[in-house]
């Protein structure tokens, strides 16, 4: 007799995986338990080295490399060392985890279209053992994925023997993409999310690479001196000119490490070299170059096309990728000719010089003579510029990347321009109610919003997928690397159950989805995008704390790197300091200046703010410039001194001194069109790798904001327990423990 697993949901835990399972039980009285197990993970000797094909990178793992991963994994979960092993035949039975090819009747393990596909896997569960037998070895690395988040479930708890999983995912494209043209990332913040990405089953990494800040906002004035970026450095001298600043680029070396460490983990980097439109670094390289609209590409120019084909010359061996994207969105529609003819040529160059397909923004350009290649992949963004429910029967393969449900704008919308607003961080409830409707949830045959029945069919051939979008409209100084995950953070584990599920698979239970989202993320193995601090999760009544021993004010080490979100920071100061850590550093200046500078060069003094404004529930964290209750200006910090300072991705970084508030931490943003303008928080970490000068001691405490911003933080230690991020919270599920042992 089979029994529903989720009966026995409640003998594990309240929470469910993301991407949700369904498992079957055959009945039996045994159970595995990690703690007694033998700790060896074995692979089937002839599947290690089996290597797939179907998907789209060209750098695609063995077998046994996604096990040498999950082996780091699990000893980072379970607090154990395991081994890896090959072994000639799979047995029957055993003691560990088992590794291996399913074989045999796959007529399940189908993409939502009939496909089938190398990612489906099958889990089961003995007395001993844990089975994985993947359809690919990515099938077998995403079923490591389930086992993980079961182990975290589980709480060290026995898994009940007989179960089973069939698994695959409904559509191959499962991505999220970082706008990496308006801000600058470091290759460990990228690779580390691409990490957190993978572990909810998410297959693709779109990396943003070249855009500018729009040209109709901030000091604009001078288009030349408007902040743009190409984040590639190109190794010909002759093409160097497009780079700004060669500090904030990647190198050959760090995108094909980046590249590998993505594919390592089951996730493919799809690049996007912007062009006609968002070109200001080529045409501030070549001036000659530009339309009168000074980011857009003059197509007749007969240097424009030459241009762009060299950059793709340049760059395509290093894209380890079958699909590359050109963007090609929001180009002037009067020219829809050249638009055409420019995007089907770079499409016969790339495929002709390297073999690869191009995807492009999907865009209006309303042309009598010409029409888009159908060799030319569409990711439909928003209605008016491309109908999916028309591309796909005029033939188009296409992505749904519809911004109602897919987009961020990181640190505030963009109003008074429509659609807006985009969110700051991701809202979940489109996905969990699509077009506005309860319980409706999104999956990636969903676009039209407004007319609800112009969708397509989920088993359509022609969508591939779906990939969210994270923008930095709002310029390069408005958010810190960090607060791109903080943004996404809800995103990527709910966009990812939904494009692994489609529309046949579990859906996601919305009363725990916050509570599961939180505990799964907050546990994610191989990276601490959280920044916590080694211990974190056990009662203590302090974090980290510190007081000078000496009489000296020399450079101290303190070796905790920084404090993620949801703490205070007690400092006893007698004169200027510097606190420094590797993605931030908080100083004192001799004139009583107190400012935070991220890692990537941009200071932020502390100012003037009311202690309530900041925090109306529709813009949190934006004080609009006409509020006179905050001032803005910069707060002087007279010594000795208590400061305390309390950080929350809401509330961003807020410091009373001496007991009392003064301000926080800001940055001044840019409306759409230039028409709004406003103050938002920046959630700065705290730095805490090392202290100079005349910092006498500090202390870091769990810090859980409350709905009142008007209640200061005592400047003494907080005992409370840290039990996650502020915006989210858990009414119906309690999570006792967050750092498991074993």
């Amino acid at each position: 007799m089979l029994l529903r697993f989720s009966a026995l949901v409640s003998a594990v835990s309240a929470l469910q995986f993301l991407p949700p399972v369904q498992w079957s039980l055959n009945v039996s009285t045994g159970a595995f338990s990690i703690a007694t197990s033998a700790k060896t993970i074995y692979i089937e000797s002839k599947f290690a080295s089996h290597v797939d094909t179907g998907g789209l990178t060209l750098i695609p793992p063995s077998a046994y490399e996604f096990a040498e991963t999950f082996l780091e994994d699990l000893e980072q979960i379970t607090g154990t060392n395991w081994t890896l092993q090959r072994i000639g035949v799979l047995p029957m039975d055993g003691s560990g985890i088992f590794l291996g090819s399913l074989g045999g009747n796959t007529s399940a393990l189908k993409y939502e279209n009939g496909d089938v596909t190398e990612e489906g896997y099958e889990l089961e569960v003995q007395d001993s053992s844990v089975f994985i037998r993947g359809q690919g070895a990515r099938g077998m690395w995403w079923g490591t994925r389930t086992l993980l988040q079961q182990l975290l479930l589980a709480n060290g708890s026995s898994i009940p023997a007989g179960g089973k999983i069939t698994d695959a995912p409904a559509y191959s494209t499962r991505g999220f993409m970082l706008d990496a043209g308006r801000k600058w990332y470091a290759p460990s913040f990228l690779k580390d999310l691409c990490t957190y990405a993978s572990f909810f089953k998410m297959s693709e990494f779109h990396y943003h690479a070249s855009d500018n800040y729009p040209l109709n906002r901030g000091h604009n004035e001078t288009w030349n001196l408007v902040y743009s970026q190409f984040s590639l450095y190109p190794e010909n001298p002759d093409l160097q000119g497009i780079v700004q600043r060669p500090n904030e680029t990647l190198s050959r070396v760090d995108f094909e490490d980046f590249q590998k460490h993505c594919a390592q983990r089951g996730v493919t980097v799809i690049p996007e070299i912007e062009a006609p439109g968002h070109c200001l670094s080529i045409t501030k390289w070549k001036p000659e170059l530009a339309l009168a609209t000074k980011d857009l590409l003059n197509l007749t120019h007969p240097d424009s096309i030459p241009t762009v084909k060299s950059l793709w010359a340049e760059f395509l061996p290093w894209f380890q990728t079958k699909e590359v994207h050109i963007g090609a969105d929001e180009y002037d529609s009067t020219l829809a000719d050249d638009y055409i003819r420019f995007v089907n040529e770079i499409s016969d160059f790339v495929n002709s010089t390297s073999g690869k397909k191009i995807r492009i923004w999907g865009t209006n350009e309303p042309s009598k003579n010409l029409t888009i290649s159908k060799d030319i992949i569409i990711q439909h963004w928003q209605y008016g510029e491309s109908d999916p429910v028309e591309l796909h029967n005029d033939g188009y393969q296409l992505i749904n990347s519809e911004d109602w449900w897919a987009y961020m704008s990181l640190k505030n919308d963009h109003m008074p321009i429509n659609p807006a607003p985009y969110p700051q961080f991701y809202n979940v409830s489109r996905v969990l109610n699509f077009a506005n409707q309860p319980d409706w949830q999104w999956n990636p045959a969903l676009f039209n919003y407004v007319n609800k029945t112009e969708q397509l069919s989920s088993n359509v051939s022609g969508n591939k997928g779906a990939i969210m979008a994270t923008w930095n409209d709002n310029g390069v100084d408005a958010t810190t690397q960090l607060e791109a995950y903080y943004a996404m953070r809800k995103g990527i584990p709910i966009v990812g159950a939904k494009a692994w599920s489609g529309s046949r698979g579990q859906v996601v239970v919305p009363d725990t989805s916050d509570a599961s989202i939180e505990f799964l993320s907050s546990n994610a193995p191989g990276q601490n995008l959280d920044r916590k601090l080694p211990g974190e999760g056990k009662a203590s009544s302090s974090l980290f704390s510190w007081a000078r021993s000496t009489s000296n004010n020399d450079t101290i080490t303190l070796g905790r790197g920084s404090k993620g979100m949801n703490y205070s920071l007690s400092l006893s100061i007698t004169g200027p300091f510097t606190l420094s850590g590797p993605d931030t550093t908080l100083s004192l200046s001799g004139n009583g200046t107190l400012v935070f500078t991220t890692s990537d060069g941009w200071d932020y003094p502390l100012r003037s703010t009311n202690i309530a404004d900041g925090f109306d529930p529709g813009m949190p964290g934006r004080i609009w410039t006409n509020l006179t209750s905050s001032t803005h200006v910069p707060v002087t910090v007279a010594v000795p001194a208590d400061i305390v300072i309390t950080g929350d991705v809401i509330g961003g970084s807020r410091v009373w001194v001496n007991g009392t508030f003064v301000g926080r931490f800001e940055v001044f943003v840019f409306g759409g069109r230039n028409t709004l303008f406003s103050w938002s928080q920046m959630a700065f970490v705290a730095p805490l790798e090392s202290v100079k000068g005349g910092v006498q001691s500090l202390e870091v405490n769990a810090f859980t904001p409350g709905t009142s911003p008007s209640s200061p933080p005592p400047p003494v230690s907080n005992t409370a327990t840290r039990v996650g991020y502020s915006w989210i919270v858990c009414a119906t599920v309690s999570i006792a423990v967050v750092f498991l042992e074993f």
